[in-house]
């Protein structure tokens, strides 16, 4: 058998050139479904103790698999398994350097050989884009223009607006003004995209049919996200966990989801994160688009904790080294 060759993709712009978020926005929502029929392995993502403030490290390996008729019954076969590495530093962002930063390595099923090592960082961004915007077309509320409203003006608001104007259409964006060098920077990439600006995150929480919060983890919980403030009907999409949400407001939601209950239930035990009581949460995400369930029309407060699991990395990955 003839060894398979290893690729390394580490430019990325060439990643970039590679990936289109509406094929993105395809692959996270077939992950999603596959996680909802069992055809996913993988372990809540952990890492080392950096005792550095404002950083992290996490591994995150997973398996995915195929389904195909055999005889009588569907067995499972292995379509791709690896691993991705990422680490976060706070500090990077004064230094001009991206806050996140990762690996992928993907493993042939047939050998267990390293078949591709790429540069995480822009799949990352923008598989977790895709994930906002699959879990909108199943539970965001049913509008003919949607606003969005999005806390941070990074990279994940950036890939945020992307994707949400790939799935809707006309979807209007309310930006919350932190930093206006930073709003400045944001700004330029969109320069024919009229964004409402308030610099009162109560009216951005207000004025939103999905709120996005995009922030850098916080050394504490610091709230943007108020019960009083929610309209009748949204959905709550936080990237920073529960670190911009007012604690009160969980027990008066109508619905909680996540992307892994494994994960939750881990990461739900940091208290920078989460407080001590936190949500119960018995469903996730791939479950509903498994059997393909979407919100009625009823006003619903809905929250989902989509903590990042590696399952869109690696098929995202995947259809990169497949080009």
């Amino acid at each position: 058998m003839n060894k398979t060759p290893l690729k390394i993709i580490l430019d990325e712009e060439k990643i970039k050139k590679s990936l289109n978020i509406k094929n993105v926005i395809k692959i996270v929502e077939e992950g999603f479904r596959k996680k909802g029929l069992g055809l996913v392995s993988l372990l809540p993502k952990m890492g080392p103790d950096l005792r550095t403030d404002g950083a992290f490290a996490d591994s995150m390996p997973v398996s995915v698999f195929d389904s195909f008729d055999e005889g009588e019954g569907t067995c499972p076969r292995l379509q791709i398994f690896g691993i991705k590495w990422l680490s976060a530093y706070k500090s990077n962002i004064k230094k001009g350097l991206p806050y996140i930063n990762s690996l992928i390595i993907l493993n042939d099923r047939k050998t267990g050989e390293p078949i591709a090592i790429l540069k995480g960082n822009w799949i990352t961004a923008i598989r977790t884009a895709a994930v906002s915007a699959v879990t909108a077309k199943y539970l965001a509320p049913k509008k003919k223009q949607l606003t969005v409203g999005i806390f941070g003006t990074g990279l994940q608001a950036y890939v945020h607006v992307l994707a949400f104007k790939a799935l809707y259409k006309n979807p209007r964006f309310i930006l919350f003004n932190h930093s206006e060098t930073s709003l400045r920077q944001f700004l330029v990439k969109f320069k024919n995209e009229k964004f409402q600006i308030e610099n009162d995150f109560h009216k951005v929480v207000q004025n939103s049919d999905v709120i996005i919060s995009a922030t850098t983890f916080t050394s504490e919980i610091t709230p943007y996200i108020y019960y009083k403030d929610l309209k009748d009907d949204v959905l709550i999409l936080p990237l920073d966990y529960g670190s911009r949400i007012d604690p009160a407001l969980y027990k008066k939601l109508d619905e909680v989801y996540t992307d892994d209950i494994s994960q939750y239930e881990l990461k739900s035990k940091v208290r920078t994160y989460f407080p001590k009581q936190r949500p119960i949460i018995k469903i996730e995400v791939g479950d509903l688009i498994a059997k393909r369930k979407t919100r009625d029309s009823k006003p619903k407060k809905i929250l989902v904790f989509n903590l990042g699991i590696a399952l869109f990395d690696i098929l995202t990955a995947l259809s990169t080294i497949k080009k």
